[in-house]
């Protein structure tokens, strides 16, 4: 099975709806939905005077690289309504992050995985952990589950609404 893992995220409009709409949108394209964590209600991270958000991490498995996986990604969002930022880790409609490709490691200027900040996100590592709590990343000897070890998750809860 793929470890290629997710992370969606989205504070504007109907929240629910916009994870549920993100999901369909990565099925219509090909992109199988093997795992899915809970919706969390998450604080901002970056810039937080903007509403709380509402993230989950999934575990897709499909046939394109990296690099279309994330054009496929660009092409969702903007379907979706996404603008172009124009305040860093702003608010917005949809956002969605490839954390990890299975050990793969790509630098490049528009695309690096695993995701630059995963282990600086809390919320991030506790999401993915409900779902691959034995995946091993890139460059570690630990699991997921040993990485969150003593980790303050902040405020992240699920949601039930």
């Amino acid at each position: 099975m793929d470890n290629i893992f997710l992370l969606l995220g989205t504070n504007v409009g109907d929240i629910k709806e916009n994870l549920r709409n993100a999901l369909r949108a990565l099925e219509d394209n090909a992109i199988a939905i093997k795992k899915k964590s809970r919706m969390y209600r998450t604080k901002p991270w970056g810039y937080t005077d903007q509403p709380d958000f509402l993230n989950m991490a999934v575990q897709v498995e499909c046939e394109y690289t990296p690099r279309e996986l994330l054009t496929i990604i660009k092409r969702i969002e903007k379907g979706m309504g996404r603008e172009q930022a124009t305040e860093r880790w702003g608010p917005r409609i949809i956002d969605i992050d490839i954390l990890f490709y299975n050990q793969e490691v790509i630098t490049e200027q528009d695309v690096t995985i695993p995701h630059k900040e995963f282990f600086n996100r809390p919320f991030a590592m506790k999401l993915l952990c409900e779902i691959a709590p034995d995946f091993v990343p890139p460059h570690t000897d630990k699991r997921l589950i040993e990485h969150l070890e003593g980790v303050n998750c902040g405020e992240c809860e699920i949601y039930c609404h």
